[in-house]
């Protein structure tokens, strides 16, 4: 088996970590996006249907 230093491990879980962090917080991003994106769309449907309710 190798052997393998205490820095480089360290070093290693760290920028594991690091990348952990990086992808959680930028699909948290695109989950926000698309969040408001659904809730834009959704407010666009019902201000169509409350218009064609009013006119009918």
């Amino acid at each position: 088996m190798v052997e393998v230093s205490e820095r480089s491990l360290y070093l290693t879980l760290l920028l594991t970590f690091s990348a952990g962090v990086l992808v959680g917080w930028q699909a948290n991003r695109q989950r926000r996006k698309y969040l408001d994106w659904k809730k834009r769309r959704l407010h666009t449907k019902l201000l169509e249907t409350q218009k064609k309710l009013d006119l009918s």
